[in-house]
This record gives C-alpha cells, structure tokens and sequence, in this order.
C-alpha cells in the first residue's frame, strides 16, 4: 500500500493520500485521524442535500478537493460492462464510474458498492480497514483506536459490525468487503 495511488468518495466514500495507506478520503473523517490525511478528493454530487447535510457540506468543503469526473462516452463505456446491483444509488454509480475511470481506491461503508468496485479490481476499503492499517503500522495506538471507536458508538455512527464489540479485539479480524 502505497501513499501515490488517489481514492475517491462522497458522504460514506472517500478518496485521500495517506502516510503507508492508500490515497483514501471520507467526508466524516474523525478529528482525531484528520492530521494522517494530506488531502481528500470527493465528487460534487456528494454534497447534494440528499447525502449531506448543509452544515456538513460546507465544513467538508473546506477539506477537499474535487475530482474530475469522466466524459460522459466514458462513463457510458463503464457502466455498460460493470453490471452494476440495480439498487446502487446514483451517486455511487459515479463514484464507481470516476474511480473505475482514474484508477482510485474508495474508501466507502456501502457494501454494494464495495463489492462492485472488488468485483472490477479497484482497491476498496471502509473507516475500520484504515483504522486498522494505522494501528498495524504503529501510527495509531491500541488505546487511541479503542477511543476512537467509543466516540463513533457514543455518535451511533458504528463502523464495525453492530452485533460485536466495537474495540480493537473486534478490529483485528474485520474483513471488508
């Protein structure tokens, strides 16, 4: 995993370079993992008021920077061979086009869409996965990801499966997607 490949997301996606990560990004980035990303790329449609909230999406804007999105011949080109799940939400249909297109990693909690991207061989992965790696890499502590995952539970926001622990024990043998 290197820090040169770019990743791409929205609201639940992402795409950012990360210090031993893959150039991954995430709208909802912890204040506490912030300072390991360099920059975030996202597409505009993942600031429509459907996936984010106004206050959300203006704080966000300040920390990303948008990617080009493919020509639509390209785009049309994509998504005639991807046989996409038809209950893929459109703006994961052009975070899958954009990244298909510029060969980006996304960093994404949507199951559908992870295991479209898997399916076409572009690198996928979700918040647990680079808290994981951050850890796995001694960038981030045990206890600073258990802290971490306490303050998601305390925000409803669970990024392990609902029906385990959310701590590191847990962590260490998530798979995804």
């Amino acid at each position: 995993m290197g820090g040169a490949r770019a990743c791409l997301g929205g609201i639940t996606h992402s795409m950012t370079p990360v210090p031993s990560l893959p150039s991954t990004s995430f709208c909802s980035t912890p204040p506490e993992l912030a300072h390991h990303f360099r920059r975030v790329l996202a597409i505009e449609a993942s600031f429509s008021a459907d996936q984010l909230r106004e206050t959300t999406a203006q704080r966000m804007r300040q920390r990303v920077t948008l990617s080009a999105m493919p020509r639509a011949s390209d785009v049309a080109k994509i998504l005639a061979t991807a046989g996409l799940p038809r209950a893929l939400a459109d703006v994961d249909r052009l975070i899958f086009t954009t990244a298909v297109h510029h060969g980006m990693t996304v960093v994404t909690g949507d199951i559908k869409l992870a295991r479209a991207l898997a399916r076409q061989g572009q690198h996928v992965g979700n918040m647990a996965l680079i808290l994981k790696t951050l850890v796995t890499t001694h960038i981030l502590a045990i206890a600073e990801c258990d802290a971490i995952l306490a303050d998601l539970v305390r925000q409803h926001d669970f990024i392990l499966p609902l029906n385990s622990p959310q701590t590191w024990t847990t962590l260490q043998s998530y798979r995804f997607p």
